[in-house]
């Protein structure tokens, strides 16, 4: 006589006591892992435009530049500094994506970076019949927006279009309260019943 799911009993026995096996044991390895957590430092969050150290006032800040690009999808680290005889204060260059790297110069105003690009080639921010000037390397697309003027090399193209949208999209605003509602607002009539 053939007993015809003795196979299977035998599996879910097998598979039963592993399980009982696997949950067994003393609690002193829950313990440790729990005291080894709790050693860890709290890692710092960078700030970004929400936080009270990055106002939203209508112009960039570097917090605000970096968030932007990150909810771009893009990330983005602080090399160091970089000085070039066109702008009066030093930028910040940060590596943006595996090996591209983009020059950020944050201006008091507008008015103040537009004057300092004014005789630089619109796209590459160079002299006029230079292709490289006093950048590390020759720029691939110069950015502008309010106060900010970004300078990309070594990105390809969807790169690019990432950074030029994150940062065209302008500095983030203040929070504007919403319009009051007029008076004589007219309201809308109500809904026909339903069937």
């Amino acid at each position: 006589m053939t007993i015809p799911h003795l196979p299977l009993r035998i599996g879910a026995l097998a598979a039963a006591s592993l399980i009982a096996l696997a949950c067994g044991g003393s609690d002193s390895s829950s313990a440790d892992s729990a005291a080894n957590t709790a050693q860890l430092p709290p890692v710092a969050r960078p700030l970004t435009p929400s936080d009270s150290a990055c106002p939203k006032d209508g112009t960039w800040k570097a917090c605000a530049l970096e968030d932007r690009i990150n909810k771009a999808g893009i990330p983005i680290k602080v090399i160091d500094t970089i000085t070039v005889p066109y702008f009066p204060e030093p930028g910040v260059r940060y590596r943006i994506g595996r090996t591209a790297t983009m020059a950020a110069f944050y201006f008091a105003d507008s008015a103040t970076g537009a004057n300092a690009t004014e005789k630089l080639h619109r796209f590459r921010l160079t002299p006029p019949n230079d292709s490289i000037g006093a950048w590390p390397a020759a720029p691939v697309e110069g950015v502008r927006s309010a106060n900010l003027i970004a300078v990309l090399f070594d990105v390809n193209g969807t790169q690019a279009e990432r950074v030029r949208l994150a940062i065209t999209a302008g500095a983030p605003q203040p929070a504007s309260a919403l319009p009051p509602t007029p008076s004589g607002a007219q309201k809308l009539p109500p809904a026909p019943p339903a069937r």
